[in-house]
């Protein structure tokens, strides 16, 4: 972008000798403000004068590495626009735009954080830009909790009112594709019934009746199951909660765009700390399930057992992708709890405290719900 003054302080070097570069920051072109990234509008915005510069919309999927390359793009750059820091409690390694000055780790709060050389690393290849604006997001957290009725009512009729400091983050991400082959082996079950009779009194009258039966038919099966999996992602922290963060999938991976940092101005973005290999082997142990339902549903049986089958993976490919993140937590009775805000949907997942009340009231309810069941169920049947 042509448009946009870059401003770059040098590139200096630690005492091993590994470069360290210097922070580089985007400047108004017309007033020399820092331009951040604004969500809505999708631009630059001056925080000063306002002005804006458009971001080109230029779409498209990102490009996908061979594995064979991994160890040559490992020793790329990137950050050369920002700096980073590393928190000394965690471990988190969160790289900044030039001019946010890093008080606290943004994922554990501590304030024991320093400042880290930027060194090798792939570079993301693609980011989904923020479309949820920090107020949106607000708005959107303050409405999940006010819908949890086993939150404590103090809680839920302040949400309102509660101040919220939201953390934008960028989520570093592994995306694969692969062919897939799997061989398998299975017993199959089909049902079938027959007819068996059962003596019974009935009316002071005992008789053979006639009962329907089903029993199964085992046999074994074999065979070869092929699937093609593309952009499948991983995310590549270990400072995210995993369950968590799956709650507030999917991301549109349509609108993934080309990195560019101009994205992670007036934002954050954490440096992958999981490895490629290591993310290629979560993710062949989360698609060994879609395997193993795909074959299932190949297999057409009333039930399947002892199923087992090996997968070769063929045009492996991976790229580094940035996914959108809101994060924060709040203290209740000096207990904090967290949550995430998905940066594109704005879809909200966290945790909250439970009222004892209101869940002694609800085991309260089941269980005088099942008493009246039982008694009705007597009283019919007696």
């Amino acid at each position: 972008m042509s448009d946009i003054e870059s401003g770059n302080a040098g590139t200096k070097t630690n005492p091993e000798g590994v470069p360290q570069t210097a922070a580089t920051s985007f400047k108004c072109p017309s007033c020399g403000g820092v331009m951040v990234f604004d969500p809505q509008a999708q631009s630059l915005i001056c925080e000063y004068c306002k002005q804006q510069i458009n971001m080109e919309d230029s779409r498209q999927h990102p490009t996908a590495y061979g594995f064979d390359r991994d160890s040559e793009l490992e020793h790329q750059v990137w950050g050369e626009k920002s700096h980073a820091v590393k928190c000394k409690n965690c471990g988190a390694e969160t790289v900044f735009d030039a001019y946010v000055v890093a008080d606290r780790c943004p994922f554990c709060g501590n304030s024991n954080i320093q400042e880290e050389v930027i060194t090798s690393g792939i570079t993301p290849e693609s980011v989904i830009p923020f479309k949820i604006t920090s107020q949106a997001a607000a708005a959107l957290y303050k409405k999940w909790l006010s819908r949890k009725w086993l939150a404590p009512s103090k809680l839920r009729k302040g949400a309102n009112n509660q101040q919220v400091n939201l953390t934008g983050m960028y989520v570093p991400c592994w995306s694969f594709d692969a062919d897939t082959s799997s061989f398998y082996t299975a017993m199959a079950g089909e049902y079938y019934y027959v007819t068996v009779y059962r003596t019974e009194t009935r009316n002071g009258k005992t008789e053979q009746v006639a009962h329907q039966e089903r029993r199964t038919r085992w046999y074994p099966v074999s065979g070869q199951y092929v699937e093609d999996f593309r952009n499948y992602v991983v995310d590549s922290s270990v400072h995210i909660e995993d369950n968590m963060y799956a709650r507030i999938l999917p991301y549109d991976m349509e609108e993934l765009t080309p990195y560019k940092s101009e994205y992670l101005s007036g934002f954050k973005a954490e440096r992958y700390s999981v490895d490629l290999k290591t993310g290629w082997e979560t993710a062949k142990e989360r698609l060994s399930g879609f395997i193993a339902r795909g074959i299932e549903q190949q297999i057409h049986a009333d039930e399947i057992s002892n199923l087992r089958f090996k997968t070769a993976y063929s045009n492996k490919k991976y790229s580094h992708i940035l996914l959108p993140l809101w994060f924060s937590s709040f203290k209740y009775k000096e207990r904090n709890y967290g949550y995430m805000i998905n940066g594109q949907t704005g879809r909200v997942d966290g945790k909250c405290p439970l009222s004892p009340w209101k869940v002694t009231l609800l085991i309260a309810g089941i269980l005088a719900l099942v008493g009246l069941g039982y008694f009705l169920l007597n009283t019919y049947t007696g």
